[in-house]
């Protein structure tokens, strides 16, 4: 965004922008807070609604279900406005109070309604698996099968909840099949390319999409500026080239961390996944990748992917907190998987130290449910 761009989308002058906010950061800043102002209002009618239900947690799993269509679908420009702000730079103090804001307003929403259903010792985990099943429903595919797949989600928490066996998933495995199938080949570059598009990823990673121009690309790639336009014309190649970059680095990363964690005592199991969730914390380029694919129609190719094979990784983990058990489905592995990522996004202003004894604290609490 730039202050032209909203000044002719407000049709108002660009000098009213600084008189009235003094600044286009606080402008940002004034609309996140717009944004959890209304948010608030929608999860407290969200919450009236429930008047009168008696708390049977077998009730939970249609709520979630529709709690998360609702905010996504129903509510698209402010679920955006919420994943902008856990993306803004972590060294500014208004950032940092912009993103408390979400958690605290998300942390209040399922602590009552959890509440609601009887589930309220597992608030904390529940508004996890909804913050990043949340995301990945921002990212449309087919939207029967994404509304299916959603509410399979939800049984499978619903499951994990009360001690019941997860449900077989079809939509979900339909979908990854296709995901599987239909997967987009990562194109082979040449030396050069593959600096500019690593750089590119570096950036996203750093700083977000905008800061990605063909510019600030030659400087990080060290290459000249005619190189750089040469190589990818628009904006829109450099940023396809960095997505591709920062998906195929995140996969390798993962695969990496979760083979090293050995299955030793349950504690030192729990503290290697809290190291590996540690190591992550400051990345920003695979939530980018998430927000530009909900977007831009022309990274749709990402999107099944990104969606459906989710917890390929977690497989291994999941073995590890279960140990003797039977193997996990997909579902239990999506969920598992999406947990692992609140766990990161949630604790990205804390230092490794602090992140990493609270993130150990919340996965006790996941073993102990499991």
């Amino acid at each position: 965004m730039s202050a032209r761009q909203i000044s002719v989308a407000a049709s108002a002058p660009v000098s009213s922008i600084y008189h009235h906010f003094g600044s286009l950061e606080r402008l940002f800043e004034t609309a996140q807070e717009e944004a959890q102002v209304r948010a608030r209002l929608w999860g407290d009618d969200r919450i009236a609604q429930l008047d009168g239900l008696p708390a049977d947690p077998a009730a939970f799993v249609a709520f979630f279900a529709a709690t998360v269509d609702d905010w996504v679908m129903g509510q698209r420009q402010i679920a955006f406005a919420w994943r902008e702000g856990q993306l803004l730079r972590t060294d500014s103090r208004a950032s940092a109070q912009v993103r408390a804001g979400w958690c605290g307003l998300w942390a209040d929403f399922w602590r009552r309604a959890s509440a609601r259903f009887g589930l309220a010792r597992h608030a904390r985990l529940i508004e996890r698996f909804f913050d990043n099943e949340a995301f990945l429903h921002m990212i449309d595919w087919r939207r029967t099968v994404d509304r299916a797949g959603l509410g399979e989600y939800a049984r499978g928490l619903g499951a994990w909840l009360t001690g019941q066996p997860v449900p077989p998933a079809p939509w979900r495995d339909f979908a990854r099949r296709e995901a599987l199938s239909t997967a987009p080949d990562v194109p082979e570059h040449d030396g050069t390319t593959a600096r500019i598009a690593e750089a590119a990823a570096t950036l996203i990673e750093e700083a977000g999409p905008s800061a990605v121009t063909h510019r600030a690309v030659a400087d990080r790639a060290d290459l000249t500026l005619g190189v750089v336009s040469h190589k990818r014309r628009t904006k829109a190649e450099l940023l396809q080239a960095g997505f591709e970059a920062v998906y195929v680095g995140a996969l390798g990363r993962l695969h990496a961390r979760t083979a090293s964690i050995a299955p030793a005592d349950p504690a030192a199991m729990l503290d290697g996944i809290a190291d590996f969730i540690a190591g992550s914390l400051g990345g920003r380029g695979i939530d980018a990748l998430h927000l530009a694919v909900a977007r831009d129609p022309a990274l749709r190719p990402f999107g099944l992917q990104l969606r459906y094979l989710r917890g390929a990784t977690s497989r291994h983990l999941l073995q590890l907190l279960r140990p003797g058990r039977p193997d996990s489905s997909y579902l239990e592995t999506a969920l598992l998987s999406g947990f692992l990522s609140a766990l990161a996004r949630r604790h990205a202003d804390s230092s490794a130290d602090e992140a990493r004894t609270a993130i150990r604290e919340e996965m006790e609490a996941l073993a102990a449910l499991l």
